[in-house]
């Protein structure tokens, strides 16, 4: 679980919060695409978003079920985006449907959003405010005219890793009796 700086949990806590601006970065390098950096919201100015020097474009993007649940199965949100001038469209079938892209979700209250932002600067402006998440791209669930949706994972569910590594046996060493591999010195 990733630590919440105080001043985020402060403003949490607040009758009056600043209001809260979800980012997205959706890294398609693997796939052999580029970064995308996208936000709902426009600053101040009417300009896009910028966050820790980087500029988050205005673009319709929604997720939904995100949550954190230490029982069972974990969480499959979705992540829908807009398919405008049919975007998605060309990159999904260039780039396998996006699976396996990396989907960061960052939550920042806009108190704390970079000075660029605002006309007048911001003094409260702090890099360090931040809650994300790293998802990756299941699967694509529903390609339309309008819109593109994706089923996301966590990225322990689809890099292939099982728990244990190795299996583990009481009272029974795996290695040799002080073998280059063996880490008894007694």
């Amino acid at each position: 679980m990733q630590d919440i700086h105080e001043e985020s949990l402060n403003e949490s806590v607040k009758s009056e919060q600043s209001p809260r601006v979800v980012l997205w970065e959706i890294d398609l390098t693997v796939q052999g695409g580029e970064r995308y950096f996208f936000c709902n919201e426009l600053n101040e100015k009417g300009e896009a978003v910028t966050w820790q020097g980087r500029q988050y474009q205005a673009y319709p993007i929604d997720g939904s079920g995100f949550e954190m649940n230490g029982k069972g199965s974990s969480a499959r949100p979705s992540l829908t985006v807009s398919n405008l001038f049919g975007l998605v469209t060309g990159m999904a079938e260039d780039l396998q449907s996006l699976v396996g892209a990396t989907v960061v979700r960052r939550r920042v209250y806009a108190r704390f959003l970079d000075a660029v932002n605002f006309v007048a600067g911001n003094p409260e402006a702090d890099p360090e405010q931040e809650l994300s998440d790293r998802w990756v791209v299941e699967q694509m669930s529903e390609l339309t005219a309008m819109t593109a949706s994706f089923v996301l994972a966590t990225p322990t569910e689809t890099d292939g890793a099982l728990f244990p590594g190795r299996i583990m046996l009481a009272n029974t060493c795996m290695w040799d009796y002080r073998g280059d591999e063996c880490g008894y010195n007694g």
